[in-house]
């Protein structure tokens, strides 16, 4: 089984939430993860990467080493030494809610939605639109050349 790096996101998304560390930690956020547009003669996809999804959100905690690393790095050099204390010990308290895996979705239907606190749903960002994209990209090519 491959071992869950919570640094599987970007910078913009540590900013985001070192931003929110101040203040903003206890707020209460929704993301939704769906296509706006599909692209010509695609009138649909098919939603996969589901069980990836919810094993990396269940799993999300920062290793001693991606909190040395975070704390080295220059774009966080002046980031309050408090918040790599709550990704130290950050685990995912929210609730998710999804289509599931396989399901038919058009534009503008959510495949996934994200409600918790905002610095633990901003940091799953990332790796979400990653890993729903690539999964439902091909389970969406495979249904059209077997359909």
């Amino acid at each position: 089984m491959e071992e869950i790096s919570a640094l599987k996101t970007d910078l913009y998304e540590f900013s985001m939430a070192a931003g929110y560390f101040n203040g903003y930690e206890k707020t209460i956020a929704t993301f939704e993860l769906f296509l706006f547009n599909l692209p010509p003669n695609r009138g649909y996809i098919i939603a996969a990467g589901l069980a990836d999804a919810t094993n990396f959100i269940k799993n999300l905690k920062f290793q001693d080493a991606e909190i040395d690393y975070l704390k080295t790095h220059p774009f966080l050099k002046n980031v309050d030494a408090a918040f790599f204390e709550y990704l130290r010990n950050l685990k995912f308290t929210g609730d998710v809610s999804a289509v599931p895996e396989g399901t038919v979705v058009f534009e503008n239907e959510p495949i996934i939605q994200i409600t918790a606190p905002i610095i633990e749903a901003q940091i799953l960002e990332t790796y979400l639109l990653s890993l729903f994209h690539i999964s439902s990209l091909v389970a969406t090519k495979a249904s059209r050349v077997v359909g």
